[in-house]
């Protein structure tokens, strides 16, 4: 009997491993669920502003960061992960998963470069620069995101924020946030448990 509970446990492991499924999300999963779906942030598009809303198309996930393009280290590491995990799941699953990022440095992140900077990571993406700060500070509210932009005398500017990137569904629900360093095969695992019967 011993061996056959062995056994069993050692073929779920097995399976786990080759499906790249631990069955259960990795990221956090917030006790109260966040509705972000009617914050609306603007989206530069090459035809021109429009308002976006934060919700996937029905089926869809939209993961969602706040950042800026000449981050260092926190967003591009966040966006290679991001990449990394789309390539993971196989392109039926990855049609459905859109990235937007709202700058955090709309002053220097214009809609433009803003759209160029996430097109190096994926190819569904959302450029949202805040019209406002009381804009942004919605936005930031809502997701419950730290940010600030300092400017020295020298002119210099320092940038400061939150890591972390949300999964929010066609609800508007945010579903699961996966800190900052939440590597690809984690995220991987996430995006093929929400968009399970997709493919």
């Amino acid at each position: 009997m011993r061996r056959k509970i062995l056994a069993v446990i050692v073929l779920s492991i097995m399976t786990t491993a080759c499906n790249g499924s631990s069955g259960s999300l990795i990221g956090y999963v917030p006790p109260s669920q966040k509705h972000v779906g009617n914050v609306e942030v603007t989206e530069w598009t090459e035809t021109g502003e429009h308002g976006f809303h934060f919700h996937a198309p029905a089926g869809d996930v939209l993961v969602v960061y706040f950042g800026y393009t000449n981050c260092p280290d926190m967003c591009p590491t966040t966006m290679v992960n991001v990449r990394n995990a789309k390539n993971r799941i196989g392109e039926d699953l990855a049609r459905h998963v859109d990235l937007a990022m709202v700058t955090v440095d709309p002053d220097r992140d214009l809609g433009e470069k803003l759209k160029k900077y996430l097109g190096s990571f994926a190819d569904r993406t959302h450029a949202l620069v805040p019209s406002s700060n009381e804009q942004l500070e919605k936005a930031k509210e809502a997701f419950q995101v730290t940010s600030t932009v300092t400017k020295a005398a020298d002119g210099k500017v320092t940038v400061s924020h939150s890591g972390s990137a949300y999964v929010v569904n066609a609800a508007g629900d945010v579903v699961v946030e996966w800190p900052f360093g939440l590597d690809a095969k984690a995220m991987a695992n996430d995006l093929r448990l929400l968009l399970a019967g997709r493919a």
